[in-house]
């Protein structure tokens, strides 16, 4: 493909982001819907307007928007504060991966979806334990009920989720790569990962600030970002290069790392542009990729309403982990969107493991996410505004 080739899908792509996320902002919808979708209509299923070709220009984008994601989520939390969360959040959000993924599991091998092979279930089974926590705090927020109990525990939850999603993540895109199925194999590949977060989190504490101190102190106009930036680049290889993993667990661990007690206001003003220019390619690459055909086959809509329903169940579950007191059904809905956590399953389905995960599959699970990122704001909304006119005493249940 030419340059010019090139340059023209990567305006095509930008104008059809934007204008998906402008129709679905004005519908009061996550933007990252309408991103999906838009790439859903021009990707190689709809008009064919763009390719998602390993190597090309558009591929890149996208993992860089994606690491830019990862980098920004990483940036959001503070472990002090994980600290602080308490048995609730923690035993929240344990429920809220273990029942999706076991649930899934056993739906696929039950149900024979995409075959019901081990392979399959344990990556649909892992789609399944993400949580959005933007979403939900979005719901709150607009609510005036950031400070509810129920939305400390959500929030606190999703985000440990966030953390244990990506543990998963790497686990399964590693052992699915290599083939590695014996139970030994298994825990190398956790042990792995546990390694490698504590020895660069603990590294990084000692050597982040003097690096961030060199970069506060060069002039020269943009420094401070690119030199940030390079940050999460850096630990993005090495997590490949060094342990195996995928770049975006480097780029997590960099935004965990260098958001303890900087300025992160600083560092998220300036990262903002170029994450707006950036993380929109990466949702629309992963809807070019859905081939709508496909999406539209009465076996997927049916495999993917049942996953859908089985993904809300595990995380309604996860409500009773609340303390008592609070409104665990509201707890419970505000875990189940996936939003942009599940796509990213589906993006490294896609890219990484297509020899294991079919076109079907991450149909499956694009489907599901569009569903549980949807449905749950309107459902959240009725409730929280209910609950001011109900004891949480008599809605302590999920039922």
């Amino acid at each position: 493909m030419s340059v010019v080739d090139q340059l023209t899908q990567l305006l095509v792509v930008l104008v059809a982001a934007k204008v998906g996320a402008e129709l679905m902002t004005r519908v009061r919808q996550p933007a990252v819907i309408g991103e999906l979708i838009a790439g859903m209509i021009i990707g190689v299923g709809g008009l064919g307007w763009v390719t998602t070709q390993g190597g090309d220009l558009l591929e890149v984008l996208a993992e860089i928007g994606v690491i830019i994601l990862l980098y920004e989520v990483g940036l959001e939390i503070q472990l002090a504060d994980m600290a602080r969360l308490g048995r609730s959040a923690t035993l929240v959000a344990f429920i809220g991966v273990a029942t999706p993924f076991a649930l899934g599991v056993a739906a696929v091998q039950i149900l024979q979806i995409g075959g019901g092979t081990t392979e399959t279930a344990i990556f649909i089974g892992a789609a399944m334990t993400a949580t959005s926590v933007g979403i939900t705090a979005r719901v709150f927020s607009d609510l005036g009920r950031m400070g509810s109990d129920e939305a400390k525990t959500v929030i606190g939850a999703a985000v440990i989720d966030d953390i244990l999603g990506l543990v998963i993540l790497a686990v399964v895109a590693a052992g699915l790569a290599g083939d590695s199925a014996s139970l030994s194999d298994f825990f190398w590949l956790v042990a792995r990962v546990i390694v490698f977060l504590v020895a660069t989190v603990s590294i990084g504490r000692v050597v982040m600030p003097a690096i961030l101190r060199l970069l506060d102190r060069l002039r020269m106009a943009g420094s401070f970002v690119i030199g940030v930036l390079v940050l999460a680049l850096t630990l993005g290889i090495a997590a490949e290069r060094v342990a195996g993993l995928d770049p975006i667990v480097g780029a997590f661990v960099a935004g965990l790392i260098i958001g303890r007690g900087h300025d992160i206001g600083r560092i998220q003003s300036e990262l903002r542009p170029i994450s707006h220019f950036f993380v929109p390619i990466f949702f629309l690459a992963v809807g070019a990729r859905v081939d709508v055909s496909v999406l539209l086959r009465p076996t997927v809509i049916g495999a993917g309403l049942l996953i859908t329903v089985v993904a809300v169940l595990g995380k309604l579950v996860a409500g009773l982990g609340a303390e008592r007191g609070m409104q665990r059904i509201v707890v419970g809905v505000g875990m189940v969107p996936r939003g942009e956590v599940g796509l990213i399953f589906a993006a490294l389905g896609a890219s990484q493991l297509s020899d294991v995960v079919t076109s079907e599959d991450i149909a499956i699970i694009v489907l599901m996410v569009i569903l549980t990122t949807l449905t749950p704001p309107f459902v959240l909304t009725r409730l929280v505004r209910r609950s001011d006119d109900v004891s949480p005493v008599a809605d302590d249940t999920i039922s």
